[in-house]
């Protein structure tokens, strides 16, 4: 586990943002994790909806926690941008993920994947941990950070980060 944790730190040009939703999506089912304290930090991590999920199409995976929001898609038509050296380097796969946090939102290099989530997220319904919110849309996926409205949309014929 180290290993991996040694490896994402160098991927995605050394952004914290990838490595801590590898360790987020790495985190077993049922987790717990220590309470917060003061109305802010309570507020912020108080959830609703499922964690880990797919789209009814169960051609996007999704992981929400308090801190991003990392979708995985299946089958695309379109190509994400160019592959960053540093995933190239290591060796990790590239252009099937993109990530929202605190700084924004971007595609992210991963040796695992959040495909496959135990929950199907209806149609019309959302996720939510703290200020990262994730709707499933006919359309496809979009994730935002609520605080600051960076985020994305994922679909089988399109991407956008914004």
């Amino acid at each position: 586990m180290l290993l991996l944790l040694v490896v994402l730190a160098g991927c995605g040009g050394g952004t914290k943002m990838a490595t801590e939703t590898q360790t987020q999506a790495a985190a077993p089912q049922g987790a717990k994790t220590a309470p917060a304290t003061g109305t802010k930090a309570h507020a912020a991590s108080v959830g609703r909806g499922p964690r880990y999920f797919e789209t009814p199409s169960h051609n996007i995976g999704c992981y929400v926690s308090a801190h991003d929001a990392r979708c995985d898609i299946r089958q695309r038509s379109w190509s994400p941008p160019a592959e960053p050296k540093s995933c190239i380097k290591i060796g990790l796969d590239y252009g099937q993920g993109i990530v929202v946090g605190p700084n924004g939102a971007e595609f992210i290099c991963a040796g695992d994947t959040v495909l496959g989530g135990p929950v199907v997220l209806p149609y019309r319904s959302s996720a939510q941990r703290g200020t990262l919110l994730c709707i499933s849309k006919t359309i496809g996926m979009k994730c935002r950070n609520t605080a600051n409205g960076h985020g994305f949309l994922l679909s089988r014929e399109r991407y956008r980060i914004f």
